[in-house]
């Protein structure tokens, strides 16, 4: 077993005691004393940064004498595969220097790998706060932001970097994206094909152009793209992507073979139903969604209500009809009734499926062309107004 000198915490040099009594939580006198040289807002940055385990599990034994000291041993921890330690002398160092960069890029980096996607996020905020030039920062940033499902911010982040640095075909992917999401698809592939001139024969983004494609309507060159994207070696979500637009050309024997690749058998019949019943194929969606059912192991509500909603309407030819929201209603899954799927706004139209007590279950598309189902209030809605 090996031993080690545990240090008494008041042997720390001054501004060490600091930033370790910043991290816990906690103040004193003496390290009131000893930050008097220290902006607050650099005492703000180390309490921000740092969520592993209570410092004083490092302080016994790792403390540092200078800026310079605790990121060469960040480096260390981090290259010994000691993330939780890095971010900690990483953190140390500020006390010393918070002006550069250079360890909130750090600390940015090891809390995204960790999954830590707030502390993440606001790791880059600092280092772009100390240079707003860096355009790797603006990147790493956007695409958090991104998965923050805060796309305009992501946006304007990406465009930054681009500015900056016109080579960076992640931030062009990630406006891509972006541009998906507000429904701007030409924008969406124009940004696709520019990543692709600079990173050439890039899956993700071979990917992410034929959804695009298929959200536009273009389903010959979605096909395309997504069996180009397979072959170069495509995430996970390929195949899925691929069986939907087979679906979506009628070729359901050729969509439950795409689908097989990445889903169950039930989840695969469910995932035609739902392209044939969007599609009108009502027939087709009555056959998939009888079998999502017969080929579950345990009860398949979604597949349940899916076939219920067809033969409904094959039961009552024209029942669909469309109405408009007069305000904007949250609309609530089919499955999980009391969770939110998305927002209807005032003035779009929704089609409805069926009415049930004081609501009413509705079909309608979201920014990024996604067709969604669920319940909304029937009072939200109201009968489109007839063009005069």
């Amino acid at each position: 077993m090996e031993l080690r000198t545990v240090r008494r915490f008041s042997a720390l040099p001054p501004m060490v005691a600091l930033v370790l009594v910043l991290l816990s939580g906690c103040t004193s006198q003496a390290a009131l004393d000893a930050s008097a040289g220290l902006p607050e807002s650099d005492k703000q940055a180390a309490r921000e940064l740092y969520a592993g385990q209570p410092s004083v599990v490092h302080a016994t034994e790792y403390p540092v004498a200078s800026a310079a000291e605790g990121i060469a041993r960040g480096d260390d921890a981090w290259r010994q595969g000691k993330l939780d330690l890095a971010v900690y002398l990483y953190v140390q160092s500020l006390a010393y220097d918070a002006t550069a960069p250079g360890p909130f890029l750090k600390i940015g980096a090891i809390h995204e790998r960790l999954g830590n996607r707030p502390l993440a996020e606001r790791a880059f905020e600092l280092a772009l706060e100390r240079d707003p030039g860096n355009a790797g920062a603006c990147e790493r940033l956007g695409l958090l932001y991104l998965g923050s499902q805060r796309a305009e911010q992501a946006r304007a982040l990406f465009e930054r970097a681009t500015r900056i640095d016109p080579d960076r075909w992640q931030s062009h992917n990630g406006l891509g994206i972006a541009a998906d999401r507000r429904g701007d698809f030409a924008a969406a592939i124009a940004h696709y094909d520019k990543a692709l001139v600079l990173a050439p024969g890039t899956a993700a983004v071979v990917n992410n152009r034929g959804y695009s494609r298929m959200l536009a309507g273009d389903l010959a060159g979605a096909d395309a793209d997504f069996r180009l994207a397979i072959a170069l070696g495509a995430q996970a979500g390929t195949w899925v992507n691929l069986g939907k637009v087979e679906a979506k050309q009628g070729h359901y024997a050729e969509a439950l073979e795409c689908l097989l690749k990445e889903t169950g058998l039930a989840q695969a019949h469910n995932m035609i139903g739902e392209v044939a019943m969007d599609a009108g194929d009502l027939a087709a969606a009555q056959k998939y969604f009888t079998l999502a059912i017969s080929s579950s192991p345990r009860y398949f509500e979604a597949a349940e209500e899916n076939l219920g909603l067809v033969n409904e309407r094959l039961a009552r030819p024209g029942a669909l009809h469309t109405r408009i929201a007069r305000t904007d209603a949250s609309v609530y899954g089919t499955q999980a009734r009391q969770a939110v799927i998305g927002v209807v706004k005032r003035g779009l139209p929704v089609s409805v499926l069926k009415t049930q007590d004081s609501r009413s279950l509705v079909s309608f598309r979201v920014g990024d062309g996604t067709q969604l189902t669920g319940w909304v209030a029937s009072a939200s809605l109201e009968d489109a107004v007839p063009l005069l």
